[in-house]
């Protein structure tokens, strides 16, 4: 990628550096972004990786494309029948032999230096259990999207983040300001021995999750040194019903974790929502029991008109559902 800021080098006096595991979890993945993923994590400075290629398509298509980049460091494996985006991951967690963990979307790109100033920070700061930075965004072609970026900096509570370690860091989880997807970087000890099978395309706030119950810190790198690529299929999945419901029971994991006392109405609010969101999502597409049984969770995790409206969802007359979805095919 072009126009990488120019960053200091972090030096670790190491006989033998850590290894790092690089997890790209792929689906389907269109050749030009996957290659762009794949080259930025096997061009690292820290040259002590694997890169582990995890397939859930249909067929192992990708193999042979993943084998031209001639790479010993790079492990590709097909999952059949497919695992799903959490299951996905942590398999993958499993496999990796390194002591830190990095996840890199099948589309998106680390600057060379991400592992080394990362993984250098969590060499230095034992009570640390993750390092992350700031990303860039950009577009399907790879082109920096700058006011974009720094919109996005800011949603997210980056923007006047203090750089150095937060701890506890329940607040950056509850705020949802670590990319955990593609801008950590997370010991591979502190990862709890079951992790949750429902966690569905939600799995990085369930891991952001997870080791924040640790104790340990997170710090904060304020340089980007990542970038996410903005589209429509990634856009469009956080709304979809496998990542709403997998964020709702996360949200309502939070919300009954005594050490997310302090933001239990931010968590309770957002479990509420999500669940909202869920009966809607079931309510469009006819299954009314579902819509149901969402509605009453969001009515437990907060006290809502919405989440009232919701309950109501299920008794409304089957040629209001009809209307609604010739009107949304009409959009």
């Amino acid at each position: 990628m072009r126009g990488w800021p120019t960053v200091r080098r972090f030096e670790i006096d190491h006989v033998q550096p850590p290894l790092v595991s690089i997890v790209i979890a792929a689906y389907r993945s269109r050749h030009d972004h996957l290659s762009a993923a794949i080259s930025s994590a096997v061009g690292q400075s820290w040259k002590e990786i694997e890169v582990i290629v995890s397939d859930d398509s249909p067929d192992d298509e990708l193999r042979g494309f993943v084998a031209g980049f001639g790479d010993p460091r790079i492990r590709y494996r097909h999952n059949s029948p497919a695992l799903g985006v959490a299951r996905n991951h942590w398999l993958s967690f499993a496999e990796a032999k390194g002591d830190y963990i990095a996840v890199l979307n099948h589309d998106d790109w680390i600057a060379p230096t991400f592992i080394e100033r990362l993984t250098g920070v969590l060499e230095q700061h034992p009570d640390a259990v993750l390092a992350f930075c700031d990303h860039w965004v950009i577009d399907r072609r790879g082109r920096r999207l700058d006011d974009q970026s720094a919109r996005n900096s800011n949603e997210w509570g980056r923007t006047k983040l203090a750089s150095g370690m937060h701890k506890p860091f329940v607040e950056l989880v509850s705020n949802q300001t670590i990319p955990m997807a593609m801008g950590s970087v997370f010991r591979r000890s502190a990862l709890p021995a079951l992790l949750p099978e429902d966690a569905g395309p939600a799995y990085d706030l369930w891991l952001s999750y997870l080791l924040c119950r640790t104790g340990g810190g997170a710090w904060y790198l304020s340089e980007r040194l990542s970038a996410w690529r903005a589209h429509a299929e990634n856009l469009s999945s956080q709304g979809g019903l496998s990542w709403l419901h997998g964020a709702a029971n996360c949200w309502h994991a939070m919300a009954r974790d005594p050490g997310f006392k302090g933001v239990s109405r931010v968590v309770r609010r957002k479990a509420a929502t999500s669940y909202y969101m869920c009966s809607v999502r079931c309510w469009t597409s006819g299954q009314r029991a579902d819509c149901a049984r969402f509605a009453i969770r969001s009515m437990r995790s907060r006290v809502t008109f919405r989440g009232f409206l919701a309950c109501l969802l299920p008794l409304a007359p089957l040629r209001v559902l009809a209307i609604r979805q010739r009107l949304r095919r009409a959009a």
